[in-house]
């Protein structure tokens, strides 16, 4: 029953408790219920809005593979969050085990945040890669 209300909840989070009752043939307040026990047990972690982000005027977006000294992970990962343009951190397999993913206005400010606040955190060899269309984008899914 919860991976199927959080099915429907990824697709749509709008969703009302009466509407997935209704869909899923069960009482509002068993779907409050349960949704309440995922969001306490850290299943469901928050809710957002999925926003065009051309619209508000982001126009880059990339991937960047990047090396980092063991010793300054920690620091870098944490100056990294404090970043509002990086939408993602993840380790990776290879040879550049940390990926993250940051947006701006335009390729000019992009690079500049690379080179201006990123590479200083101690981050070195670092991949760039364009995100030149989004050809599905379902989040959750």
């Amino acid at each position: 029953m919860d991976r199927l209300i959080l099915q429907l909840l990824q697709k749509n989070g709008k969703l009302t408790n009466e509407e997935i009752g209704r869909m899923l043939q069960r009482s509002p307040s068993t779907i409050r219920d349960r949704i309440k026990g995922m969001e306490e047990d850290r299943t469901i972690l928050g809710y957002s809005a999925i926003v065009d982000e051309r619209r508000v005027g982001i126009l880059a977006d990339a991937y960047i593979s990047a090396e980092i000294d063991p010793k300054k992970e920690s620091s870098a990962l944490t100056g990294l969050l404090e970043l509002q343009n990086v939408s993602e951190i993840l380790h990776v397999t290879g040879d550049r085990r940390i990926m993250f993913r940051i947006k701006a206005p335009d390729d000019k400010e992009l690079l500049i945040l690379l080179d201006k606040k990123i590479q200083p955190l101690g981050f070195e060899k670092m991949d760039i890669a364009y995100v030149m269309d989004h050809l599905i984008c379902y989040p959750g899914l």
